[in-house]
This record gives C-alpha cells, structure tokens and sequence, in this order.
C-alpha cells in the first residue's frame, strides 16, 4: 500500500512543478512583451515626441524671458547691544507684511520700489570652533547634542541665534534695477529704533570716556615714573632685564599702564564695531539667484507624460471594448 501511494505522489509533484513553471514563464513573457511595447511605442511615436520637445524648449526660453528674474541682496552683519533678536523679529514680521501685501507698511519699509521685493531671509554665521571654546559648559553641550543629532544642524536653530556675533540678511527682489537702493532702504529701516539707538549713544559716551579716563591715569603714571628718575629711585639694569627688587609700587604702575593700553585697545575697537546697531562688514547686490529655473527640460517632459497618459488611457478603453465585445 505505501508503495502505492508513493508512486502517486510523484506523478501530482511532477504536475505541480510544471505549473509552476508555466507560471514563471508567463510572467518573464508577460514582463518582456511589456517592455517590447514600450520600445515599440517611443519608435511608432518618435515623430510627436520630438516636436513635443523642441515646443516644450520654446515654451520654456519664452517662459524665463517674460518672467523677471530674482536677484540676491546680501548683508554681513554684526548684530550690536543684544540685538539679535529684534533683527529676526522684524524680517518675520517684514515677511508677513508681504505675503499680506501690506502697501503702506512696505513701501516705508522698500521705498517706491516695494512690490519687487519678494522675501527676506536672515540666518547666523556659525562660528563652532568659537562656540564651543567659550566654556567649558558649551563644550560639553555640544558634544551631547551632537550624538544625539548625528550632525550640527542643531546649531542653526533658532534658540542659537544668540549665540553668533555676526549674521546673514538676504533681500530677494525681482528684476535688476535698482537692487542697491530697495536694499539700502531696509538696512536703514532696521537700523533706525529708538531703544537699540539709545543704547548705542550710551556705549559710545561710556567708551570714549573711559579712554579720556585712561590717558589722565597714563599721564599720571608717566609722571610719577619722570619724578622717580630725577630722583633716582629707578630700578637697576642688569643687562637686557629691569630688576624690580625694592620698587615693587613701580612695577604695579607699569603693569597698570600695559594693561591701560590693552584696555585702550579693546575701546578703540568697540568704538568702530558698534557704532551701529547692524554693523555692515561686506554687503553684496544685484546677484542672480540660484533658485531661477535653469532646466530647460521641465516643461518638454511634463507635455510628454501628459501624452504618454491620454495614450494609455485610450489603449486601455479600446482594450476593455474590445473584451466586452468578445
């Protein structure tokens, strides 16, 4: 009896197996008939598709020729008295007045040329070697953020902003002329606040009279060490160093003085770095924008998907017609 079944068994394996591979035959079949079609369709169409191309390059040229071209205005600014913030704020808000095409608000914002502006755009500097070496605190917040991130996109987050000294202001305006200008206006725009300016005038009195302090106590200095020498408390030479010993008061003065003009030196450059709230260090105008359009392909290709689809939509209702009817 098991012999007999056995035997039986065999014979259903062997027909299953072939129907497997009738099946697996059909679908490679199947699979490269579809692809000959596909061939068969670009030749049988090469004609239309061609010229569907070269009117969807024309379309294209002419398309770019009518539209006028953005161009980038760009700033590098240095945001002074904690002004960070408020600079941020205000282009969201100037962005807001333009989607909302707030006439009034932009042209005082733009000047008579503010319908051509078409967005701002304002991010940080980043600066990570400076950030991190600031303390010890940042070093090991950055090592945690980045394991968590994997990268340092956290850096460019708006809770950083704070953090970098200098930063990025774009104006996007349509068309070439007068980018300078448009520009211009808003930079004097965002520089002209009642509070930031006050404060601006505060630091730069503050500074200036620190210097004048600074060179009253010089010159006292200078003056104690000319009468210390006329009466000969000068300390001794001993080759090309000064010795010190007995005129410890002398050697504070000294070391008073060196650090009056490294002092001098910090106010000195205050005074020309924040004698502005956005302080310009490079500005640029009037450069083509990267975001234009320069694929003249877009619109030949979307006219022959548009005719490869009415295609098939028409093969597939014959095709079904043609079921029915059979």
């Amino acid at each position: 009896m098991s012999d007999q079944s056995s035997q039986n068994q065999a014979p259903n394996d062997e027909i299953d197996l072939s129907l497997v591979f009738d099946k697996i035959k059909s679908v490679f079949k199947s699979l490269l008939l579809g692809v000959v079609m596909i061939f068969q369709f670009f030749w049988n169409h090469k004609i239309r598709l061609i010229i569907l191309i070269i009117i969807g390059i024309g379309l294209q040229f002419l398309l770019l020729t009518q539209i006028k071209k953005v161009y980038v205005n760009e700033f590098l600014v240095r945001t002074n008295f904690g002004s960070t913030e408020y600079l941020y704020s205000k282009v969201n808000s100037i962005n807001t007045k333009l989607n909302s095409k707030d006439t009034l608000y932009l042209k005082g914002v733009f000047g008579s040329d503010f319908e051509r502006v078409k967005e701002l755009e304002v991010v940080p500097v980043v600066d990570v070697y400076n950030l991190v070496n600031k303390s010890e605190e940042n070093r090991e917040i950055f090592e945690l953020l980045l394991d968590e991130y994997g990268d340092i996109s956290f850096l460019e987050e708006e809770i950083n902003i704070n953090e970098y000294p200098t930063h990025k202001l774009r104006v996007f305006i349509k068309g070439s002329l007068n980018n300078e200008i448009i520009s211009k206006h808003l930079y004097d725009f965002l520089s002209d606040n009642e509070f930031f300016n006050e404060l601006k005038q505060t630091a730069l009195s503050s500074y200036k009279e620190q210097l004048e302090q600074n060179k009253v106590i010089r010159d006292q200095i200078d003056s104690i060490i000319k009468d210390q020498r006329e009466h000969g408390m000068m300390p001794n030479l001993n080759d090309k160093t000064v010795s010190f010993t007995g005129s410890q008061d002398l050697k504070e003065l000294l070391s008073q003085k060196q650090g009056l003009l490294c002092n001098d030196f910090t106010l000195r450059n205050q005074l020309s770095s924040e004698d502005a709230i956005l302080k310009t260090i490079d500005s640029s105008f009037g450069v083509l924008s990267e975001n234009q359009i320069k694929e003249p392909y877009i619109i030949s290709l979307i006219l022959i998907g548009l005719y490869i689809i009415i295609f098939f939509i028409r093969f597939i209702s014959k095709s079904t017609l043609k079921f029915i009817n059979t």
